[in-house]
């Protein structure tokens, strides 16, 4: 039923279009520049060129001819939609990895800070154990932070050390950007293999799964997947190939979800 109301409503569109292309009058002239110009009426052609105009020969199209001209239209725009979605599929894919450094068990992964304007990219050991993010003082050295107060923690075997509270204008991980970030700075003795630890008041936030294999950390693993199949099925149908969604999640939903 919706086909073919659509299917008339293009018919009496091209009926319409043919309808006024048939009684449109186009004519050129050269102007004073020597410039071949195209009007539609002999009104817009200025009195001094009137006498030199000429009308142009046109072909009628026929409504079928109109017809698969719209059709055409609509498939290159389509076309144009679908390269446009998968471009910014991959695009939004690719944000949602992180490449990371593995030494055994350990997890090293890149993170920004921000400080006033400045940055500082640090490697930070992902601590499921902590259950909040903590910063070497070497790591933010060249940031000059101040801290808002500061404080003592017991660290294993009983020693105490100095624990300042520093608010990052921007924590950068992944697709993620935390803004006014409270985080904990310590002074560490002699060099790490790391500038501290990601604690879960960072990692709890969105969910992810370490892919060993690959060195990467997926962010938010059942949107990835979501997204991954939306982006198959889009370059199927851009390859002529006819295949089922098995995620469910059709590419109108995704569309919705991602503005």
């Amino acid at each position: 039923m919706y086909r073919s109301i659509r299917f008339l409503s293009i018919l009496l569109w091209a009926a319409a279009a043919l309808s006024s292309f048939a009684s449109a009058e186009i004519l050129h002239y050269i102007d004073a520049s020597g410039r071949k110009v195209y009007v539609d009426s002999p009104h817009k052609i200025p009195p001094q060129f009137r006498h030199q105009s000429q009308q142009v020969e046109t072909v009628r199209m026929t409504v079928e001819e109109q017809l698969a001209s719209e059709q055409s239209r609509q498939q290159i725009s389509e076309e144009y939609r679908r390269k446009q979605q998968i471009r910014e599929l991959e695009r939004t894919l690719a944000n949602m990895t992180t490449p990371v450094r593995i030494m055994g068990n350990q997890v090293l992964v890149p993170v920004n800070v921000v400080w006033r304007g400045r940055k500082a990219s640090l490697n930070l050991l992902l601590d499921t154990g902590a259950s909040m993010t903590v910063l070497h003082r070497d790591g933010v050295s060249s940031l000059n932070t101040t801290s808002r107060d500061s404080s003592y923690a017991q660290v294993a075997g009983g020693g105490l050390i100095k624990t300042e509270r520093v608010v990052f204008d921007r924590i950068e991980l992944g697709p993620y950007r935390i803004e006014n970030k409270s985080t904990a700075v310590i002074e560490t003795s002699g060099p790490q293999p790391f500038d501290g630890l990601l604690g879960m008041d960072i990692l709890g936030g969105g969910g992810y799964n370490i892919d060993f294999a690959q060195r990467k950390i997926v962010w938010a693993p059942g949107k990835y997947k979501e997204m991954s199949a939306a982006l198959d099925q889009l370059k199927a149908v851009d390859s002529g190939v006819n295949v089922n969604d098995a995620s469910g999640t059709s590419l109108d939903d995704l569309d919705a979800q991602n503005k």
